[in-house]
């Protein structure tokens, strides 16, 4: 029978820590630095030097390890093997795994083989390949990151493509064929508001010749609200009504900035009548949180679509709408 193990066990992780140090070259198989879909096989060899036939009972694998194939009998003085391969799906980084062969006679010792390497994707981005990007409108940042790549053949960058003016981009050679920088920066003129967009590079690469990168772009006025809509998706009632505590994990916090802010002054009403709205200013004098709680008793079913309505005592701006949306599964 053959069986994976979900996990390392802390004993056998720290019999694998000593083993390395103790096997011979092999019961060690280092498959170096490999795509993380990349092939990877090796057959492992032992020696039955004892009198009487040995025969397999279990292997036991580190995920995503598994048996192909195996010599389930081993007559004596014969060799038998045991072929693994390294599965998909896998995590990119270290791996360090074990293959461990139980054996039917009584007094066979169970057999250790040990597997490692390095897992990469043949095109890296650090940190992902996404930009985030939040600033004021009439203020410009810039955010960055590193693109790795660890094919065979060097990689060149031919081309930056978007379909967008609410950013610009920039291309730095780290190392050439092998690492860049690329930069995003979202203009001071951007309009208010959010974006999400897609940056494409074109490549010399042949399996990769076009590479995504997602720019998520957020601006806000001087004065704005976090989050900009609240959504309180389905209320059932009926589970209200039957555990009440359970409205208190309904209650949502809305934030209300204005930047530079000092003596920031609003008040806040709404046009959803199961709402009950308590505004409290921060020590800062910026910013104002908004405590959103249900009152059940005003509940009735049906598709909810209404607003908060914020005054506020910039001339700018004097008032937010924030819409608000909710499913309410029967009435009280």
């Amino acid at each position: 029978m053959l069986r994976a193990l979900p996990c390392l066990t802390a004993m056998l992780l720290a019999a694998a820590t000593q083993g390395f140090a103790q096997k011979t070259v092999s019961d060690l198989h280092n498959f170096g630095t490999i795509e993380l879909k990349a092939p990877m096989e090796h057959t492992f060899d032992f020696r039955n030097d004892r009198p009487e036939a040995l025969e397999i009972k279990n292997v036991q694998l580190t995920p995503p390890l598994t048996v192909t194939r195996m010599t389930s009998r081993v007559e004596p003085g014969a060799r038998g093997s045991v072929t693994i391969r390294l599965e998909t799906p896998r995590e990119r980084g270290d791996f360090k795994g074990f293959v461990a062969i139980t054996f039917k006679n009584a007094d066979a010792k169970q057999l250790y083989f040990w597997v490692v390497g390095r897992l990469e994707a043949p095109i890296d981005f650090e940190p992902f390949a996404a930009f985030f990007v939040s600033t004021q409108r009439g203020e410009t940042k810039t955010k960055s990151l590193v693109i790795t790549s660890h094919e065979a053949e060097p990689l060149t960058i031919l081309e930056i493509k978007h379909d967008t003016s609410r950013f610009t981009t920039r291309l730095e050679t780290l190392e050439p064929g092998r690492r860049y920088r690329l930069s995003l920066t979202v203009k001071a003129d951007a309009p208010a508001g959010r974006a999400t967009e897609y940056i494409t590079l074109v490549t010399s690469s042949q399996k990769h010749p076009l590479l995504k990168v997602q720019a998520n772009t957020a601006v806000h006025e001087r004065v704005y609200t976090f989050p900009e809509a609240i959504g309180f998706k389905t209320i059932p009632v009926a589970s209200l009504k039957a555990q009440p505590h359970l409205v208190q994990n309904l209650s949502q916090l809305l934030m209300v900035y204005q930047k530079g802010g000092k003596d920031f002054k609003i008040s806040a009403r709404s046009d959803v009548p199961f709402l009950r709205l308590t505004s409290e200013q921060a020590d800062l004098k910026d910013r104002y949180g908004i405590k959103i709680e249900i009152v059940p008793e005003r509940l009735t079913a049906g598709e909810i679509k209404g607003s908060i309505i914020i005054a506020t005592n910039d001339p700018q701006f004097p008032q937010i709408t924030v819409p608000v949306t909710a499913t309410v599964q029967g009435s009280w």
